[in-house]
């Protein structure tokens, strides 16, 4: 009976670890060099604090339009300050990247990716350094910055986070 006890009350607790995905909008990308940040706001997940083996940041996917890629450099900010480099300089004269996901569990390297960059990339950073033990409720910002002010423009229409028990 305590083992079973035991099972139903683990099986109750880490449920609540299925993933859960937090999607925001976007806006301009201006062509000045000016670094833009764009919110996301997390909430409800478990306090616990996320690591690299149990619970923590699985994804980051974004969908955006720009007229010359390798002019984007783009990190991920958490709540607690931490950043990472998502990616920068990829993708040369290339327009966009569509259903662009940046996961540490993926195969390929952004770096090495064809466009559209359609699918799911290891990002430049490691994604574990924002598993740090925080919580992962707060403020989440996307930093975009166009490296190269000149005459081409972009468009950051939506980006997500997932969560789950496989950071």
């Amino acid at each position: 009976m305590r083992i079973f006890t035991l099972f139903l009350f683990s099986c109750l607790i880490f449920s609540d670890l299925d993933a859960q995905t937090f999607t925001a909008g976007g806006g301009n990308i201006p062509d000045d060099g000016t670094l833009i940040t764009y919110d996301l706001s997390v909430s409800g997940l478990p306090q616990s604090a996320m690591d690299t083996v149990n619970f923590g940041l699985e994804s980051v996917c974004i969908n955006i339009f720009h007229t010359w890629n390798s002019d984007l450099s783009i990190s991920l900010k958490a709540p607690d300050g931490t950043v990472i480099s998502l990616f920068s300089g990829v993708g040369g004269d290339l327009d966009g990247f569509q259903n662009t996901c940046l996961s540490s569990n993926a195969d390929a390297s952004i770096f090495q990716a064809p466009y559209p960059f359609t699918g799911i990339f290891k990002p430049f950073g490691d994604m574990g350094v924002l598993n740090n033990g925080q919580s992962p409720n707060g403020v989440w910002q996307l930093l975009i910055l166009d490296t190269y002010a000149f005459a081409d423009a972009g468009e950051l229409f939506n980006w997500s986070l997932t969560f789950g028990d496989q950071p």
